[in-house]
């Protein structure tokens, strides 16, 4: 990468000046950053500054034609024997820009030195950050970097655009697709302190930023998409993603279980064929090839899929030719990649803008570019950011608007493992069993007046959705630590609502439970969510999790209960998650004259139960496959009554 840009100049700056120390110094002369995290991202891992550019423009239109203009102006550097710097934005939808600079930085492990016409003396002492950035062990925790956020896509909508896809795949029209929103907000910082703080909290291969009189960008993408190195050219695909663990062994799950995931090596694989194909049409013959496939990585706030797909570009084609071929990315369109395409300008509320498209650089002899992904658009302090997954028939609507919002993590931050979460089923508009939720709440630590705000806003959801829906809803409530409270409805659906009743096997958990105080149910389930998997994976619908010393700890997303001489028997809280579902029905069975105990059950003792049945607050009760009775039926009918009951909302 040094010698592609000419002989370096002087040492101007140690190693411990950032990329993003750079912008903030350079931030009036239109500078391009290149910040990646490691080896594997921008050029081999090669930090650059760009500046004061000699020459820039825009290419209308994301046409063959257009595409074509972008292939030349970034030719034009790729040859290029002088030392130069071709970028070039081009959204998914919109104009394409470019500028193409004739000096900067360059770093390296002795640190910055200058490159092409740029003169030492004529830069000035970069400032590191005034107060110290959080590390690279979780997202940043000064977060959010932005304020009045809204997206063009709530929960409600976001869940029926995933039926619709979910539909679309089941005729035939494609195989993956990947819906996306975009959330629209003001930026707390100037530009160049907001990649700063970015890349402080979410460092990542392919970060990126240029500043620009018309609008800027701040990019933490991880995702690479064309690179060109003399003849040979890759792309990097990404697909799959899961959530970090709150500890090193939920962390370990959670990575195992994407690792294990047949729905995202699916997914991952046809994205995969769809990238060949793109490469394909401008490789030489048989040079094709896939290494690795499906190789998880681990970024600041997930894991993630990856593969390589690589080839010969053929003599006759050059760079406009291979992004003709392959812009835009598949990964963040579909299959096939035209259908796709159609289906999202269908879906989605608004253009993407530059949005999964891509920004690419091009120096002598070398081309690089990022899949705009995790990526910040702005103009002065109005900002627009997207986010989105893929959709196959096999998705639940309300995961993937939880993947959605993990990944606006960057710029909102994490949901703190501390934070508490209520999910509650919504029957004409009010929540039956809102008093067992509001109690769980207030022992999990709400008081007065956070008790209160909850209500309104978990409530007024709630109204939301029946005036504007006749089918049940699932709501998810979240608190977090310092008070703030949101609220979701989606189309109703739960774990329990299985054709026969739920099969369930046991999951062995160890010691690996993270603790809790049994009070409250914690937002991060890592645990409970891979153990659920695991038990997908094998053929069941719940998982049952046994300890170390073979004890039942809790069912995934249910409270288990045995039924012994006629008696009800559930695991006690802790170690069981604080229960909805098991404190209405001791209270229903109780008033009923019927006897209910809170014991330890062994693996044994339950498998060896006259009946055995789940509960939770969105789907009541319903009897393990092959394990239900007379109790079980009788509980099931408790729960039926509070949802055809007016809804209890104090």
């Amino acid at each position: 990468m040094r010698g592609a840009l000419g002989p370096l100049g002087p040492l101007v700056a140690g190693p411990e000046v950032s990329a993003a120390d750079w912008l903030v110094a350079l931030s009036d002369r239109e500078p391009l950053v290149l910040d990646p995290a490691r080896e594997a991202g921008w050029f081999g891992g090669t930090a650059l500054v760009a500046v004061d550019p000699v020459a820039s423009g825009k290419i209308a239109g994301c046409s063959g034609a257009s595409l074509s203009a972008v292939g030349a102006v970034l030719q034009e550097a790729f040859d290029a024997i002088e030392p130069r710097l071709t970028v070039v934005l081009v959204p998914y939808s919109g104009d394409s820009a470019f500028a193409a600079f004739a000096g900067g930085l360059v770093g390296g492990e002795d640190g910055w030195r200058t490159w092409g016409t740029l003169q030492s003396d004529a830069l000035p002492v970069p400032a590191r950050a005034s107060e110290p950035m959080p590390a690279s062990g979780g997202p940043a925790t000064a977060l959010p970097l932005v304020s009045d956020a809204s997206s063009d896509m709530d929960a409600a909508g976001f869940s029926a655009g995933v039926e619709e896809v979910r539909e679309a795949v089941r005729c035939g029209d494609v195989y993956v697709l990947n819906l996306t929103r975009r959330l629209t907000a003001r930026a707390r910082l100037d530009p160049a302190e907001t990649f700063r703080a970015l890349v402080a909290g979410t460092p990542a291969s392919m970060a990126a930023a240029w500043l620009r009189a018309e609008g800027w960008l701040a990019s933490v993408s991880p995702e690479r998409f064309v690179r060109l190195r003399d003849r040979e050219v890759w792309i990097d695909p990404v697909k799959g993603t899961r959530p970090r663990g709150s500890d090193a062994v939920s962390d370990e799950a959670q990575r195992r279980d994407l690792e294990q995931s047949e729905k995202e090596r699916a997914e991952h694989v046809m994205i995969v064929d769809l990238e060949r194909n793109d490469l394909g049409r401008v490789c030489v013959p048989g040079s094709v090839a896939v290494d690795p496939l499906f190789r998880v990585e681990s970024t600041v706030y997930c894991h993630q899929a990856v593969s390589r797909v690589s080839g010969l570009l053929r003599p006759e084609c050059g760079i406009g030719d291979v992004l003709a071929a392959t812009f835009p990315c598949g990964s963040v369109t579909g299959a096939p990649k035209i259908a796709a395409m159609r289906i999202i300008e269908r879906l989605e509320n608004s253009p993407r803008g530059a949005y999964t498209g891509s920004l690419l650089v091009a120096v002598p002899g070398s081309l690089d570019s990022s899949v705009l992904i995790r990526t910040l658009e702005g103009a002065g302090e109005r900002v627009q950011y997207g986010t989105g997954c893929g959709i196959t028939v096999d998705s639940d609507p309300a995961s993937e608007w939880e993947e959605s919002v993990l990944k606006t993590e960057p710029i909102l931050g994490a949901v703190p493992s501390e934070a508490i979460k209520e999910t509650c089923r919504v029957v004409d508009g009010g929540v039956p069993l809102w008093a067992y939720h509001r109690t769980r709440l207030q022992h999990g630590g709400c008081g007065e007046p956070l008790l209160a705000e909850v209500q309104r806003v978990a409530l007024g959801e709630a109204a939301r959705w029946g005036a504007t829906h006749e089918a049940d809803g699932r709501m998810s409530v979240v608190v977090m630590p310092q008070g703030t409270v949101s609220a979701a409805a989606l189309r109703f659906s739960s774990s329990l609502d299985v054709a026969g009743g739920p099969l369930a096997v046991r999951v062995d958990v160890g010691d690996d439970m993270p603790a809790h105080r049994g009070l409250a149910k914690p937002a991060n389930r890592a645990c409970w969510d891979a153990a659920h998997r695991r038990a997908e994976a094998l053929g069941a619908h719940q998982a049952i999790l046994v300890d170390a010393n073979g004890f039942v700890v809790d069912g995934s997303t249910a409270a288990v209960w045995i039924v012994e001489r006629g008696e009800l028997v559930t695991v006690p809280s802790p170690p069981a998650i604080a229960s909805v579902s098991r404190e209405f029905l001791r209270d229903a069975a109780l008033a009923a004259g019927s006897k209910v105990r809170l014991d330890p059950i062994s693996w044994e003792r339950f498998e060896s139960a006259e009946e055995a049945f789940l509960t939770n607050a969105l789907g009541g009760c319903v009897a393990v496959r092959g394990r239900g009775g007379p109790a079980s039926k009788l509980a099931a009918s408790w729960f039926a009554e509070a949802w055809a009951d007016a809804p209890t909302q104090s």
